[in-house]
């Protein structure tokens, strides 16, 4: 990889997935045309090298390398177009950079697999193009396959940015619902997505993340983070993945994850969190793995009742047994009538003589109580 002048000019680099090793070369930061580096699946090792004249960079793949260091803090201030940054399975410790939250039109970060730690910051909320929902593409997005109800590449073209297009690999690994998937160009322009996951953050995550309502996935899986899960996480309605597994949340599941429409894949797994499991509409379609590992959760779907659970049960069930048995009571009133009336009407109307008889008994018990009736209202009024 020699210096030549012919690749001053150079706008798109990937060489991805091949043995690459040693440093990334310090020339590349000289490549002011640079849209997209992309040098994935090698391995470089020691520090990124100063990109100082790349400020036109819209994608920054150096995932699944050997990198070390911090993540620089020129990220954020030199590379203002920067959309997709992917530093993942690397070595890099401390903090995120506050500066990186000031890339405003990025869409894709991933950063799992490092040893970053630290908690997440409120400045999460400035990344902009993270808090605005893709209206007009949003309805034909599903990260489990992306299936379009098209094939037509020119609709595309209609509503992704031509210079976003042509600066994107032909795929990338993205990590949804705990996999590694490859996607195609095409999808990434669509794909807004955080993976923090395998990292050692801490402390609580802030209400400032529920503002990114763009967002379609969120890993902060296999970290250290504590207290509630953000109250208004609601609000994500964008939200297809959610995984939060493997920390230290607590508290309760916050009502509002029901408003969660299109989320497909949910795991709060390994936490501690307590109280009743929510029940809407997409969160009765997951099983008790989402949850396993969280003792003081109850309800559907796992097998831990809640308090008062029971005694509902017991209460339905002496219930359903005095119903039961006031049922039992009506048919054998019932079936008693109906065999009694239809023994008198059956005799009457096999027998002519018991007939006759029985009308004159009736006859005459109708005339003795007209009589005894008529004899006593006279007294009454006399």
């Amino acid at each position: 990889m020699g210096k030549t002048s012919s690749f001053m000019e150079i706008n798109f680099i990937s060489l991805s997935n091949n043995n690459l090793w040693g440093s990334i070369p310090q020339w590349i930061g000289n490549l002011s045309m640079l849209l997209s580096l992309h040098l994935s699946n090698n391995n470089f090792q020691g520090e990124i090298p100063f990109l100082k004249n790349c400020s036109k960079l819209i994608t920054l793949d150096l995932g699944q390398n050997k990198l070390t260091g911090n993540i620089p803090i020129w990220i954020g201030k030199r590379l203002s177009s920067l959309k997709i940054l992917c530093l993942r399975s690397n070595s890099f410790h401390g903090s995120i950079p506050f500066e990186l939250f000031k890339l405003k039109g990025l869409q894709i970060l991933d950063l799992a697999y490092n040893f970053l730690s630290g908690p997440l910051p409120k400045s999460l909320k400035l990344l902009d193009a993270m808090a605005t929902k893709n209206k007009r593409l949003q309805p034909w997005i599903h990260l489990d396959g992306f299936r379009f109800p098209f094939t037509d590449h020119s609709i595309f073209n209609k509503h992704v940015p031509i210079s976003l297009e042509i600066t994107l690999p032909d795929s990338l690994m993205i990590d949804v619902k705990g996999i590694e998937r490859e996607y195609t160009n095409i999808v990434l322009s669509l794909v807004k997505t955080i993976d923090f996951s395998c990292n050692n953050r801490n402390g609580e995550v802030p209400i400032e993340l529920t503002s990114l309502v763009g967002l379609i996935s969120l890993n902060l899986s296999r970290n250290q983070f504590i207290g509630p899960i953000p109250i208004n996480i609601g609000f994500m309605q964008s939200l297809e993945c959610l995984d939060l597994s493997m920390n230290y949340f607590s508290g309760e599941i916050p009502h509002s994850i029901v408003n969660l429409n299109g989320l497909n894949h949910l795991n709060l797994s390994y936490n501690q969190l307590s109280g009743r499991i929510p029940m809407g509409t997409q969160l009765d379609s997951f099983n008790e793995s989402s949850y396993y590992g969280n003792p003081k959760l109850c309800g559907k779907p796992l097998v831990n009742t809640c308090e008062g659970d029971e005694h509902a049960i017991h209460n339905g069930g002496r219930k359903s047994h005095d119903d039961k048995d006031n049922f039992d009571l009506y048919l054998g009133m019932s079936l008693g009538y109906i065999i009694g009336l239809w023994g008198v009407l059956g005799s009457l109307l096999l027998k002519r003589s018991w007939a006759i008889a029985y009308f004159q008994f009736y006859k005459n018990m109708t005339k003795n109580i007209y009589v005894f009736l008529l004899v006593r209202i006279n007294r009454w009024f006399n």
